[in-house]
Formats: structure tokens, C-alpha cells, sequence
């Protein structure tokens, strides 16, 4: 192949290459966003008791989402809110390589690292002694994190921010003074925001064998995706065995979103430009406007179910425990489309989780009360598609707080929750569109939560 025809095929094939890495990347930030960052739907009690017990503590309104059979056995009207602050850290410890197997280059900073508020409303009435209602407004998903653009691994993610809110409806019914079952419907609003960065002249050299360097004419992809509102169902039944014992059991169905929304792409002028001239060169590309435009996912947020028990030993300690399982396999596949064309349809690789805890109240007092608690919360990623923007592990929960009486009708509870997170491994080869670059090493992770509850009963 003489000089200029060489040249004639970079000219022509590097568009299309451009094209090409676009079009993967776009799935890449919401399939990595379906990891384990579902949050338990506890008020300050809950998170000081590692989530051990569920709704199941009395009078407890929490339980107009989480299981509202609970809320049958009410002693009287309660309304709560609660401010719920969670702060993850993830810093990586490793090498990002380019095509070329050069380093990345960039710093590494702690993509997470602040504070990000979720709230917390629940009001609980029982309408007569076998009948009452409930409502609530919830966070049942949500993750913030940020790095820099140019930090050495922006080819696996830089910026995702995601949250699910949930307003819910509920009914109780008592069938005898033992047994009782509840049910409620929800409805949820999601939305993403989802950045990267790509590597057109690592993907050229990859599928083309191009002698262009990488890292050179980076372009920045942001996609802004959302669902105004969404329905699920859920429902349980609570069964006191004893006058001491007291078993639940509730299941969440899926909830199930196509994100709608758009794409932007910045960075270098001359590599947007190309992108233009895709369709042309090849019309089996996807048409992929530089300046941006729509794009769809569907991204169903899993079912998941729990069971839970509290024993009350005397007036002053009770104890409970929970085990909770999530459908995080039913992920099989994300598509993405823009303006009726598949993008691409890439499988998925998380797995069932498992969440084991135990906790408790001491009450030291008539208005003072201990909370405590211990967990094991499983991650359903795995070391084939964690990248960093859910690097997430295996958690040992470790929960303590306090509640106070203040007066006969408020309440006040303090709780505050550490996530302990084993060295989390990476190892990622990103797909020849994305540029082939790989990430090898290990996040270490922590987490806290500290969260405020105010309850008043009528």
C-alpha cells in the first residue's frame, strides 16, 4: 500500500472509528450503575441497628414501604422524616495502560470522598383495630461520584450521579391478633448523569491498526437520561408467634424504566467533525450528531425480598435480625438507542447479593434509648465488570446511634453506620471500540452513614 493510500484510509476510517467508540461507550456508564448501590429505606434506628429487624421495631413507620403489615399493630398515628447523609470512598491503588501499553496519564483521586443527602418521609394511621394506612417518600437507589477528566483511568468512567425516588401508598389488615398482611403500590422517578472519556486514536490503532498515538483528541461523552415516573407493587405479612416474638416477611417487585434523555460530546473540534462524515463512509454506522442528541435504556432497578425477626427479651432489650436477598442476575443485557437505531446491546455480569444482620435497642431509660447492630452486606459485582464507578466489595456493617423522648409525642434518634470493605480488585480490558486500554489493581473502600430521624405521634 503506497503513502497516499494509506492516508486516504485514515481519512476515511477515522470517523467511523470515532463513531464506533461513541456508540459502546454510551452503555457503559448505566450498565456499570446497575451495581450495589441499592440503600436500605431506614430512618436513624434502622442504620444504628446495621438494618437488623426491618420495620418490625414498634411503631415504626418505615414500615409503609419496607413491610406495611406492620403497620396494622400500631398503638397510634406517627409521622417521621429523616435526613440520611452517606459518604463512600474508593481510591485506587494500580496502573492504567494505554493500546500501547504506556501509563495513562493523570492523577488519581478519590472519586467520592463527600457527604450526598437522602431523605426519608413516612406517616403511618391506623384507621380502626384490623385496618390502616400508610404512605412514604423514599430513596431506594441512589450513588454520586466525580473524578476529574483527567485522571489516569477517565477511559472507565469519571462522573455518574444517580437517584431513584419513591412515593408510596399502603394498606394493613389484621386477620386475627397474631397474623396480618399488607400491600402497597409506588411510583419512582430516576435520573442519570453519566460521563466518560474516549480514546478514538487507541480505538483506531485497536480495530484498524492505525499508527495514530493515543491519548491524543480525547472527546468527552455526557448523557443526561431520566424517567418521570414509574410503578411497582410490593407487600408482606407480619405473624407474632409470641407475645415476644414477632416474624416478617415483604417482596419489592421490580421496577422496570426506560431512561430517555440526551448525549453531548466535547473535546477536540477536529475529532467531532469526523463524526459526521460516519454514515457516509459507512451507512451500517449509526447517524451520531457531534453536537449531540436523544438517547433510550431500559434499566430495571431488581426485585428483592426480606425476612426479618424481633425478640423482645424484656421491656428493655429487644433484639432482631434480617436477612435480605436482591435480584441483581435478572440484569441480562442493556440496548441503547438514539433516534431508532441500536446503539449496541452489551450482556451484564452482576449476580444475586445476599444482606445478613442483627441488632438491637437497650433502653438505658424512659427517654433514653441505645441502638446497635452488626451486618454482612454482599456485593453483586464481580471482578469482570467492576470499574470505578462502582467499585464496590463485600461490606461488614458496624451500626450504633441513641434515641431520646423528648416529650410524650416526639421522638429524636441519632444513628451513625461504618461500612468496612475489603481491598476491592480490578481488572479491566476496556472492548477494542473503547480503546483497549486496561486497568489493573485494587480500590480500597470504606463508607460512613450518619442519619437524623424526627417521629411525632399524634
Amino acid at each position: 500500500m503506497n503513502r497516499q493510500s494509506k492516508l486516504r484510509m485514515t481519512r476515511r476510517d477515522r470517523p467511523a472509528v470515532l463513531v464506533l467508540a461513541v456508540a459502546a461507550a454510551f452503555a457503559i456508564p448505566i450498565a456499570a450503575q446497575a451495581g450495589a448501590f441499592q440503600l436500605p429505606t431506614d430512618n436513624a434506628a434502622g442504620w444504628a441497628r446495621a438494618n437488623a429487624g426491618g420495620s418490625l421495631f414498634l411503631d415504626d413507620p418505615t414500615a409503609a414501604y419496607n413491610n406495611p403489615a406492620a403497620m396494622v399493630f400500631f398503638t397510634g398515628s406517627v409521622l417521621q422524616a429523616t435526613a440520611t447523609e452517606i459518604r463512600p470512598q474508593a481510591q485506587f491503588h494500580g496502573q492504567t495502560l494505554d493500546v500501547d501499553g504506556n501509563p495513562t496519564t493523570g492523577g488519581n483521586p478519590n472519586g467520592f470522598g463527600k457527604f450526598v443527602p437522602f431523605p426519608n418521609i413516612a406517616w403511618v394511621t391506623p384507621v380502626n383495630s384490623w385496618f390502616a394506612l400508610g404512605a412514604s417518600l423514599t430513596t431506594p437507589y441512589g450513588l454520586e461520584s466525580k473524578y476529574n477528566p483527567s485522571w489516569q483511568g477517565r477511559y472507565f468512567g469519571t462522573e455518574t450521579d444517580l437517584a431513584s425516588v419513591a412515593l408510596s401508598v399502603s394498606a394493613a389488615f389484621k386477620l386475627n391478633e397474631r397474623f396480618s398482611l399488607g400491600v402497597g403500590i409506588l411510583g419512582q422517578r430516576t435520573k442519570a448523569e453519566l460521563n466518560t472519556v474516549l480514546d478514538p486514536n487507541g480505538t483506531a490503532q485497536a480495530l484498524f491498526g492505525l499508527p495514530l498515538p493515543p491519548q491524543q483528541d480525547d472527546v468527552q461523552l455526557n448523557v443526561n437520561a431520566k424517567r418521570t415516573f414509574s410503578f411497582g407493587y410490593f407487600g408482606g405479612f407480619v405473624f407474632k408467634a409470641t407475645d415476644r416474638d414477632t416474624f416478617g416477611v415483604s417482596y419489592h417487585s421490580r421496577v422496570k424504566n426506560t431512561l430517555s434523555g440526551s448525549y453531548a460530546l466535547y473535546g477536540s473540534p477536529a475529532g467531532k467533525q469526523l463524526l459526521t462524515l460516519a454514515p457516509e463512509l459507512d451507512p451500517n454506522l449509526p447517524n451520531i450528531n457531534p453536537n449531540g442528541g436523544p438517547i433510550s435504556a431500559q434499566f430495571n432497578e431488581p426485585a428483592f425480598a426480606s425476612a426479618d425477626w424481633l425478640h423482645a427479651f424484656n421491656d428493655r432489650l429487644s433484639v432482631a435480625a434480617t436477612i435480605k436477598w436482591t435480584d441483581w442476575s435478572s440484569f441480562s443485557e442493556l440496548a441503547l438507542t438514539s433516534n431508532g437505531q441500536q446503539l449496541i446491546a452489551l450482556p451484564e455480569q452482576f449476580k444475586d447479593s445476599f444482606v445478613y444482620a442483627v441488632g438491637g435497642d437497650y433502653k438505658l431509660t424512659d427517654q433514653w434509648t441505645l441502638h446497635g447492630g452488626v451486618g454482612y452486606d454482599e456485593t453483586p459485582t464481580s471482578i469482570i465488570s467492576r470499574d470505578p464507578r462502582v467499585p464496590d466489595g463485600a461490606r461488614r456493617l458496624l451500626g450504633f446511634g441513641i434515641g431520646y423522648q423528648a416529650t410524650r409525642h416526639i421522638d429524636l434518634d441519632l444513628g451513625y453506620q461504618h461500612e468496612f470493605i475489603n481491598n476491592t480488585p480490578v481488572h479491566l480490558t476496556n472492548q477494542p471500540l473503547l480503546g483497549a486500554g486496561t486497568a489493573n489493581g485494587y480500590f480500597v473502600d470504606s463508607g460512613d452513614v450518619v442519619s437524623l430521624t424526627g417521629t411525632y405521634h399524634f
